[in-house]
């Protein structure tokens, strides 16, 4: 597993872009910084802001949505509002842009085009070192698609709503390069349908991680199952906490007129009975050795559906025999993220040259563009030859640089789980539907 957002987001300003002289080449200060010293123009001559701007797509503000004060926006989105454009820095919904520095931030096509390009480099980056290390057998499943429990409640068996936030603390293991993925969400509602908006907080910082709204369409009080996309529960810890806990949650204000959830009979605060079914025991055990689950509830705000922030955990109220109508399939997995993230810096001249090779052969593939600094145009073959070098004879070439680059890198993966490294066996595979 590799939580490729993650690295991007954190490989972001190993390698910077050296700011333009003139108005026209001016880009966001973000871009520029450089944790290495290096910039992506170091790299190759042809590596210019000109030459950029010469193969850049069409890119224009209107291709954005406009902003609406009654629309919910998550984090990173990007919108048009008074002919500018804004990303949003955090989840809000009625925040005008312009108007809030902390919510929303100024931003320019070229520099959205940049970033892209960017973090397209640092995926192809990754996933090239992880398969010319042979690093795959360290990302391999140890639990695979597992729910919490198997079935369903019985149908009678409501819980009225109030205003409270209920749902599922989920407590990962101390264990270093293993990491829990949601891969589903289970809702068993009934007295009518509509959208439940879950959130999944940690308990490090203010803001959920992950917000989405589930359309529960279900009429006979049936389990209804959502695929969720990179809804990952990592490890967390730094100076100030120990790993923490992540919050599966929702608003039980917040759902539609007259739905309840159905509760599951099942005593989270122990194990299930081996004699009564030994196939549960040992999914239980399999799953409670990489997290603890505990089903709790917590009294919300009134403005928490707009202003959705964690509460004070201390308030928490545990609530062992109490599901709310949630279930949880989850894979765990093997995990180099953070061996990655944390050595990020070795990276620094493979994503230089990586994105030399990447500009180049934008370059070869609009030959018309004028790409040098006497503005004359290079030819296609020319360009091919300064990515790959001479075929025929030595190797030359940003190609074969990178390649060398490659194989000087080596990540330590030392303090990795014994159970992901290559010389284990296989983890314990579930598969529950």
């Amino acid at each position: 597993m590799i939580r490729i957002e993650d690295i991007k987001r954190k490989l972001a300003h190993v390698v910077g872009w050296e700011q333009g002289l003139v108005p026209k080449d001016l880009i966001a200060d973000e871009l520029t910084e450089t944790e290495s010293g290096l910039y992506f123009q170091e790299a190759h001559p042809m590596v210019t802001m000109e030459n950029l701007r010469a193969v850049m797509p069409e890119m224009d503000v209107t291709i954005y949505p406009m902003w609406v004060e009654t629309e919910p926006y998550k984090k990173g989105v990007v919108i048009r509002h008074a002919d500018l454009l804004y990303r949003a820095l955090k989840q809000n919904e009625g925040v005008e842009p312009g108007t809030d520095d902390e919510t929303w931030e100024q931003v320019d096509v070229v520099s959205l085009w940049l970033r892209s390009l960017q973090d397209g480099v640092t995926a192809k980056t990754v996933q090239t070192f992880v398969q010319v290390k042979s690093l795959l057998k360290e990302s391999r499943p140890l639990l695979e698609r597992m729910t919490f429990f198997d079935g369903a409640g019985r149908i009678q068996n409501t819980l009225p709503s109030g205003q409270r936030l209920v749902g599922m603390e989920i407590i990962p293991a101390y264990s270093m390069g293993v990491t829990a993925k949601i891969e589903r969400i289970g809702l068993q509602m009934t007295g009518a349908t509509g959208t439940v908006r879950v959130y999944l907080f940690h308990s490090s910082q203010p803001d959920p991680i992950q917000v989405e709204d589930l359309e529960f369409t279900k009429t006979n009080g049936g389990f209804q199952w959502f695929t969720m996309k990179d809804w990952y529960m990592p490890f967390i810890s730094d100076a100030n906490n120990s790993g923490g806990a992540w919050y599966l949650v929702y608003d039980q204000a917040a759902l539609p007129e007259g739905m309840e959830c159905v509760n599951v009979a099942k005593d989270w605060s122990r194990e299930p009975c081996g004699t009564c079914n030994i196939g549960s025991l040992a999914a239980w055990r399999a799953l409670t050795k990489y997290l603890s689950i505990s089903p709790f509830r917590v009294r919300s705000s009134e403005t928490f559906a707009e202003f959705p922030e964690l509460w004070d955990i201390a308030e928490n109220v545990y609530t062992n025999t109490v599901n709310y109508g949630l279930n949880v399939e989850v894979t765990v997995q093997c995990d180099l993220t953070d061996f990655i993230i944390e050595q990020r810096q070795m990276f620094a001249t493979v994503l230089q040259r990586e994105m030399a090779a990447k500009v180049l052969r934008m370059l070869a593939m609009n030959p018309s563009v004028r790409v040098n600094r006497n503005q004359s145009n290079a030819s296609h073959l020319d360009l091919l030859y300064e990515v790959d070098g001479n075929p025929q004879g030595r190797k030359t070439g940003i190609g074969y640089e990178l390649e060398k680059a490659y194989e000087a890198l080596d990540l330590d993966t030392r303090g990795i789980d014994r159970l992901c490294m290559t010389c284990r066996p296989v983890g314990v595979r579930y598969r529950n539907v």
